[in-house]
């Protein structure tokens, strides 16, 4: 698997050698961790700060001079400088294409190409990322995984967070962070990943490293009363995508297992273990320092449960 530069802001060679943090920005919280730099890959740096509510919605920036004065805070107490930044799955368009080589110029090229009829966004308005999906996956097909976000959005956030000092060397968008942080190498089946926020959850299906879809609900483990005890969205949601991959991949790729992350997941084992059950699927709650360090070596400064806040982050802080 190839995944390209995503949204880089300095060239490799200098962005290789330098040391940055993982910040995650969502709508009730700004997160960030950083690694030691060396093979221990221990945790250096971690803090986390919440959002009041109605700053942020969806990723969209409702109050600019509040998030500002708040990120300038949280610059000040951590000291961080150079970040790579999480940009959430409802900013982003995901799609896939076949391209003609593994010439990174070309794939960029056809890409460009192809953009205006797979997403509403020109070339010149657009900023994309590609993973290259393995060819066991695509019968020998050469087929990337793209994400688009909108140019005037990246171009906005680099603009917020360098009035706050910090400095952005690239962005990323969640699912991609997060499989990277928790899922490990060499799965060779599908998994359906459940990130369950404070007023929404995402489920993202993986695969090879990939992100192959994304699916985002307006129910979370905060979501008013009524619809709080109201699981059944989630349960159908689940059903839903497990139905998807059945009937648009190959057989030789099944799903194959389900990982819940985000503070509260552990909550949610019993009640989704039903409809899990029905599909077929195992399921785990995941480990964040899955493809960080061994925790028989070392014990991290973070409780597991409240870890499990950190999995954007932690996906972001580590080398793509």
């Amino acid at each position: 698997m190839h995944t390209s530069a995503f949204f880089k802001l300095f060239p490799p060679p200098k962005f290789m050698v330098m040391k940055y943090a993982g910040l995650d920005i969502s709508d009730d919280a700004i997160r960030c961790l950083e690694y030691s730099i060396g093979a221990d890959h221990s945790i250096q740096k971690y803090a986390m700060t919440e959002i009041p509510e109605g700053i942020m919605t969806g990723g969209d920036i409702k109050n600019e001079k509040q998030l500002l004065t708040i990120l300038s805070e949280f610059d000040k107490k951590n000291n961080l400088e150079y970040v790579k930044v999480s940009i959430p799955e409802e900013k982003a368009y995901l799609f896939q294409t076949d391209v003609p080589s593994t010439d990174i110029h070309a794939i960029e090229q056809n890409i460009e190409f192809k953009l205006e009829e797979n997403v509403p966004l020109s070339g010149k308005d657009a900023v994309f990322s590609f993973d290259i999906l393995p060819v066991s996956v695509t019968a020998g097909a050469l087929r990337v995984s793209v994400s688009v976000v909108p140019r005037t959005y990246i171009e906005h956030y680099i603009a917020l967070l360098r009035s706050a000092d910090i400095f952005p060397v690239a962005f990323e968008v969640v699912p991609k962070a997060i499989a990277r942080a928790i899922i490990p190498p060499h799965v060779r089946h599908a998994v359906m990943v459940v990130h369950i926020m404070s007023l929404k959850t995402g489920i993202y299906l993986i695969l090879g490293g990939v992100v192959c879809f994304t699916s985002t609900i307006a129910w979370g483990s905060h979501s008013p009363s009524d619809e709080h005890s109201d699981i059944s969205l989630l349960t159908k949601e689940i059903s839903r995508i497990h139905e998807y991959w059945a009937t648009h991949s190959s057989t030789d790729f099944p799903l194959g297992s389900l990982m819940l992350v985000g503070r509260d997941a552990p909550s949610y084992e019993n009640a989704l273990r039903t409809v899990v059950a029905d599909i077929h699927l195992s399921m785990t709650v995941a480990s964040v320092w899955q493809n960080s360090f061994s925790l028989d070596e070392y014990v991290p400064p973070i409780a597991q449960g409240d870890s499990l806040d950190y999995a954007v982050a932690a996906g972001l802080a580590m080398d793509a």
